[in-house]
């Protein structure tokens, strides 16, 4: 009797419950992992603030490690553990976001060298320019990047300040995110990404960004909400209380749950709005995107054909990026699925070239 393949044990770098964008890439890069590997173990490093702490003077860690137990915080997350050894993984993968290096990092690069884990770092950002040294990085994290299988990115600044290292620019595996789409051939309900400065840091915008974006919603609203269903978008449960008041009567989608923005995402024709992976997640069923551009980050959303308009911007040149999708969505959509095949295939040839 044969015996079934065994599934490899793949450790992803990712946030869990603290920002939706973050599992957008996994989702996308388990995905095109599954092309290259077939059915694997997945087991995730959770970057949530909330679960790994990365204070330079942690006394609550520094007691823990003094009286060698977890007396005053324990690890409970079902994720990998700072105590126990990796001796399980088979194979680390850095699922894009900023946040791929740092103290919050620190037991996942040592685990890495510790066992030889092959690596593969898929979508890098970056909000800006660093460069791949000593000030920047630390030993154990020179030495994986060295030693990784492969290492993309998703914009120019981050390929450039991570040589001499054989980077590949590619766009975010949220691309991939869903693994169906269609072609857009009508427009009949567009989404809107909600935001708020009320919101926590790193999940908020600023005052400016929020001013900006209730003027753009309300105009659309106006202009555009006899002809077309228009819904709200939120992505975090902050932005729940204040939607009321900045849109009273007006329709909200949330969940708690990343793999249920691709059915609320596949709901619309058309997205508009601030979060990149919003963006993202929708052009990976085929749905166009109009990116409110208001931070560098923003020009990750190349990488899913969406237009930019930056924060500031005059109604008139969003109106008409507006209307150029509705009189041609058959188009844009369609190329945007043609780019989806097409990035596809170069991530799996350089999966083929680093032996997966």
């Amino acid at each position: 009797m044969t015996k079934p393949n065994k599934p490899m044990n793949i450790v992803f770098s990712t946030t869990r419950q603290w920002n939706p964008g973050d599992e957008f890439i996994l989702m996308g890069s388990m995905n095109l992992l599954r092309h290259a590997v077939g059915e694997f173990n997945p087991i995730i490093y959770n970057r949530n603030p909330q679960i790994r702490r990365a204070r330079r003077h942690d006394w609550i860690k520094r007691i823990d490690n003094l009286l060698g137990k977890d007396f005053l915080e324990k690890f409970l997350d079902n994720s990998v553990k700072d105590r126990l050894p990796m001796d399980y993984a088979d194979m680390v993968v850095f699922a894009g976001s900023p946040e791929w290096r740092g103290l919050r990092m620190t037991k996942l690069y040592r685990s890495i060298r510790e066992y030889q884990l092959p690596t593969l770092f898929m979508g890098l950002g970056t909000s800006g320019k660093f460069t791949f040294d000593d000030r920047h990085f630390t030993a154990d994290e020179q030495a994986v990047f060295k030693a990784a299988k492969l290492i993309t990115c998703r914009d120019t600044d981050t390929k450039e300040s991570l040589q001499p290292l054989p980077v590949h620019q590619l766009p975010c595996p949220a691309l991939f995110s869903s693994p169906t789409q269609q072609q857009v051939k009508e427009v009949k309900r567009i989404g809107l990404i909600y935001g708020t400065k009320s919101a926590v840091a790193c999940n908020n915008v600023s005052e400016h960004t929020h001013d900006y974006l209730m003027q753009i919603y309300r105009h659309i609203l106006a202009r555009y909400g006899d002809s077309y269903e228009i819904e709200f978008v939120a992505h975090y449960i902050d932005e729940l209380s204040p939607f009321p008041q900045d849109f009273p009567g007006q329709t909200l989608r949330y969940s708690f749950d990343s793999k249920d923005y691709l059915e609320i995402f596949g709901r619309y024709d058309l997205v508009i709005g601030h979060r990149v992976h919003g963006i993202g997640i929708s052009a990976s069923q085929g749905i166009p995107g109009i990116m409110i551009a208001h931070d560098p980050r923003a020009v990750t959303v190349k990488g899913f054909q969406a237009a930019m308009v930056p924060v500031g911007a005059p109604l008139a040149e969003l109106e008409q990026l507006i209307d150029e999708r509705l009189a041609d969505i058959g188009r844009f959509s369609q190329a945007l699925l043609e780019h989806k095949a097409a990035t596809q295939t170069r991530y799996l040839d350089l999966f083929a070239a680093a032996g997966l």
